[in-house]
This record gives structure tokens, C-alpha cells and sequence, in this order.
């Protein structure tokens, strides 16, 4: 059960601090991640949770890097922030071996997983749950052999603006 209790949460500081806090496993899958931080947005939600969220699309992201054997590149794995309007954007986008059209439409349901055995299939489930208890949504686009990109979206707190969670 997902707490529904809602912090003011700075898209940016989240995931500057996930990307800074995440177990990498080798200096090259430091390296390849990019920070697009187009503008920051306020949002409410649970911080907690969101956290997992991004800690989870991160490790998927690698996952399907690592699957891809290629070589990774600065900018492999691109986690962008924005908004527009009253609309805030997190964007976590790889070059990994993307997702077949099939698994798509069911990559956010309990217990489904594309990856082969190596997940649980609860992971983007919880995402999802996450991202839908602050009123936002979360997307897939992918073709198999480039990658995917995970959109998620969510209301901008217009109250929060000129307020800071911990920030600089």
C-alpha cells in the first residue's frame, strides 16, 4: 500500500541526488550518464517513493545497456528535467536493447518482466502506482535495438514555487 502522504519535492534535486547516490558498478557506467536539467519543477508526491522510482528506471536503463554490449558512451544513459505550463517532466531515456512492441503494453503490470528471469516484473509496476498516486502518468517509447524513453509526467505545485526542499 502506497503512503498517500505528499512532500514538495524538486524534480531536479531528485534526481541530481538519485544519479549521485546510485551503486554503479563500473567508472564507465558513471560516465555514461547525462543530467539534462532543462528547468526544475516542484511536483507533490511521496519523496521516498520517488527515489525508487528513479533508483528503479536508472537500473533497468543499465540493465538494458549492459544486454546491448556495446561499449557505453557518455550519454547512453540521458535523465532530463522540465516542464512546460503546468506540466513537469522527467525523461529517462537509454540507447540500451530497447523493448519489442509486444512487452510494451504490458511492462507496467504486477509480475510481468521483459528482462529473462533477472526481474520480478514489480519494479515498473511500483512506478507506476508511485507516479499515478501524485496525479502524474508514466510512458514507454521504444524500438527494439535503440533504447527506450520513459516519460514521466506530472502536475507542477504552482503553490511550491519560491519554495525550496532542501535544495541549494
Amino acid at each position: 500500500q502506497l503512503m498517500k502522504h505528499s512532500d514538495v519535492i524538486s524534480a531536479s534535486d531528485l534526481v541530481t541526488e538519485v544519479v549521485a547516490a546510485f551503486p554503479y558498478r563500473t567508472k564507465r557506467e558513471v560516465d555514461c550518464v547525462e543530467l539534462l536539467i532543462h528547468n526544475d519543477f516542484q511536483f507533490r508526491g511521496a519523496r521516498a517513493q520517488f527515489l525508487g522510482v528513479m533508483d528503479n528506471l536508472i537500473q533497468n536503463a543499465l540493465r538494458s545497456l549492459q544486454a546491448s554490449s556495446s561499449v557505453l558512451n557518455p550519454g547512453d544513459l540521458r535523465i532530463e528535467v522540465g516542464s512546460r505550463g503546468r506540466e513537469g517532466r522527467i525523461i529517462v531515456s537509454d540507447r540500451g536493447i530497447g523493448i519489442e512492441p509486444a512487452s510494451q503494453q504490458r511492462i507496467f503490470e504486477p509480475f510481468f518482466s521483459s528482462d529473462h528471469g533477472t526481474g520480478h516484473g514489480l519494479g515498473l509496476a511500483f512506478c507506476k502506482q508511485v507516479v499515478l498516486s501524485a496525479h502524474g502518468s508514466i510512458r514507454v517509447k521504444s524500438e527494439p535495438a535503440t533504447g527506450a524513453v520513459f516519460t514521466i509526467t506530472v502536475p507542477v505545485d504552482n503553490n511550491a514555487v519560491g519554495q525550496t526542499s532542501g535544495g541549494k
